[in-house]
């Protein structure tokens, strides 16, 4: 197929800031500018609170980007449809932009809807009337994992397709070590709220011996998005020798504290598949995470990964001390991640199963 054929493109990217589902997308867009394709980006406006750098990222690969999106106001529908209309295909990334899905559906563009939110759907279908019957709008809803397409399974009868994450494989110099290069070096990477379970991984610690806690260092960073939450964590581990609570780092900031540390920690309450956990395999980190929504589709206790049940800070203190008492495990732990990744994870390979969505669905609206 030549370059000429293939479909125009139109990505609604509900958040341009350095986080999970944004940095997927980003990595797909990527790809795909790379590879010829006729893409744009309909983005969050300039100074809305989901604006952020990938907006300028987007920008500097010759991505057009449209700043259209403002989640903190009605959705100009109008405006949105006559964007849609202008494209051959329409994908939309995560749950709360039901807006483009139904817009390009009024249009007869065929629509594919990125989704990546687990459990948390339930809070947000509640609370948006909208997104459920936007469901049924959708040509095709593509998820990461199985586990989250089952729970979509129950609310619509559209074609689901699984096609897990895939980012480049993670370069990046690690950052400043550890004053006591002896120190294991765990680190937590996601924004505070209580979803994330910062406050699980300082139960966690708390409940170490003195013995261990001395041995390690205990990072986490990530933007705030709950300011209660981050105080009162910023409280207690003010008390708490060896924690260092760290504000919001660019993506290349993260990539360097991920390579500096040792051990990945992972306290959510809900997730998909965390894309620092990707990041962190395709380093050869070890990593410690909750067995939340399809973690355990890709890692396996005891073998790439020590997985611990959600909400259970003993159980994760216990594996922080293995941690600790255990280093070749973290070389073990560490070497069959980044074999998982390479196997499971390349971005070349999320690109080609997704081009092939967007194809099909461009043929099968034409019939």
């Amino acid at each position: 197929m030549t370059t000429q054929s293939r479909a125009r493109v139109l990505f609604f990217a509900h958040e341009t800031t350095w986080s999970g589902a944004p940095i997927q997308l980003f990595h797909l867009l990527s790809w795909l500018k790379r590879k010829g394709w006729e893409i744009a980006v309909a983005a969050p406006k300039p100074n809305t609170a989901e604006s952020g750098p990938i907006s300028g990222e987007l920008q500097r690969i010759g991505v057009e980007v449209f700043p259209v999106i403002d989640l903190s106001a009605p959705p100009d529908l109008a405006e949105l449809g006559a964007l849609c209309a202008r494209f051959d295909v329409v994908v939309v990334n995560t749950l709360v932009m039901w807006a483009p899905i139904r817009e390009a559906n009024e249009q007869g563009v065929p629509a594919i809807w990125y989704i990546h939110e687990s459990l948390v759907a339930h809070h947000l279908i509640t609370h948006i009337p909208e997104i459920k019957p936007a469901l049924g709008l959708a040509d095709i809803l593509v998820m990461p994992t199985r586990r989250t397409a089952q729970l979509y399974a129950t609310w619509t009868d559209r074609p689901i397709e699984v096609v897990p994450y895939g980012i480049p494989s993670a370069k990046a110099t690690p950052g400043k070590p550890a004053k006591d290069s002896e120190l294991i070096r765990f680190l937590l990477l996601g924004t505070y709220e209580p979803r994330k379970g910062q406050d699980l991984y300082l139960q966690a610690i708390d409940q170490l011996s003195t013995t261990a806690k001395s041995r390690a260092v205990f990072q986490m960073a990530g933007r705030i998005l709950d300011r209660p939450f981050y105080e009162r964590l910023a409280q207690q581990a003010g008390q708490m020798p060896n924690v260092e609570l760290r504000d919001a780092l660019d993506h290349s900031k993260a990539l360097e504290a991920s390579a500096a540390a040792d051990v990945l920690v992972c306290a959510s309450r809900d997730e998909t598949m965390p894309i620092a956990i990707l990041e962190a395999m395709s380093l050869g980190k070890a990593i410690i995470t909750t067995n939340v929504g399809g973690v355990e589709e890709w890692l396996n206790d005891g073998v790439n990964a020590l997985l611990v049940p959600a909400e259970d800070s003993l159980a994760l203190a216990e594996a922080l001390r293995r941690c600790v008492d255990e280093p070749g495990l973290i070389a073990s732990l560490g070497g069959n991640a980044r074999r998982t990744f390479s196997e499971n994870f390349s971005i070349d390979r999320l690109g080609e199963r997704f081009s092939a969505l967007i194809e099909r669905v461009r043929k099968e609206k034409a019939r």
